[in-house]
């Protein structure tokens, strides 16, 4: 292909083929993410204005409790979002219709996503917390590793160790690329609630749910997309009809 041929990501040849995916696809990812994202934005409403310093009652506690079940529930579905915008892509390449979402999510090695999701976030906040860039760096290296995990039916640690693989040497490209998806379309949300910030709680959920649900696919398909194109340029890419077969579980 001519990725490969070039020996590099391209940004515009991404950007088209993420482009047709989501004109193509857009009735499953969109609504996908919203499901993803409620639980997060009904919590983020109802936890708006609680800021706990000391436990010091069953409410505090029950406020606490119900910001840590939410950040799971979120992983949860982060993890779920990452297969089904990988088979949203895959279908596409091969020229398929996507199956069911019942048997994509039954394929899923929703353990191992759930706790790479976890693993991801983790580095990535110790990454923030020593200096941006760290958390940009560390990102870069293991962002595209839940593709990984599904496409080749890797572990956790040798999803995180075949990422960093793929990424090496390309570093910059997958940089601008994939973490630039995620920067830009973080900011883009933010520019479409900041009209919005005087409105209640409920009338921002809502608004923050509409901007996420339609831009969130743009990160997955980035992400996807860039994994994919990178199995390429190493000459280690299955067909695309290998992969779409390997989404729901079979195999030669």
């Amino acid at each position: 292909m001519t990725g490969a041929a070039e020996g590099k990501l391209s940004l515009r040849r991404v950007a088209r083929e993420m482009w047709a995916v989501y004109r193509q696809h857009w009735t499953f990812l969109v609504p996908a993410a919203v499901v993803v994202l409620l639980p997060q934005s009904i919590a983020d409403g109802f936890l708006e204005g609680f800021h706990l310093e000391h436990l010091r009652n069953v409410a505090d506690l029950a406020t606490l409790g119900a910001g840590l079940l939410t950040a799971a529930v979120n992983l949860f579905g982060q993890a779920v979002y990452a297969g089904l915008t990988a088979a949203a892509v895959v279908e596409w390449r091969a020229g398929k219709a996507l199956p069911p979402v019942s048997a994509l999510v039954r394929a899923m090695p929703l353990g191992r996503l759930l706790v790479l999701d976890l693993v991801i976030t983790m580095l990535a906040a110790i990454g923030f917390v020593l200096l941006i860039v760290s958390g940009l760096i560390v990102l870069t290296y293991i962002a595209i590793s839940p593709v990984i995990l599904k496409l080749e039916h890797l572990g956790v640690q040798e999803a995180l160790a075949r990422s960093i693989q793929l990424v090496r040497g390309r570093a910059r490209q997958v940089f601008v690329i994939a973490i630039g998806a995620i920067i830009l379309t973080e900011i883009a949300v933010q520019a479409i609630a900041v009209p919005f910030d005087e409105a209640s709680a409920a009338v921002l959920t809502v608004v923050n749910l509409f901007a996420e649900g339609l831009l969130q696919p743009i990160e997955g398909l980035a992400i996807a997309l860039v994994a994919i194109h990178l199995l390429e340029l190493h000459g280690e890419a299955p067909a695309p009809e290998v992969m779409a077969r390997a989404l729901v579980g079979e195999h030669d």
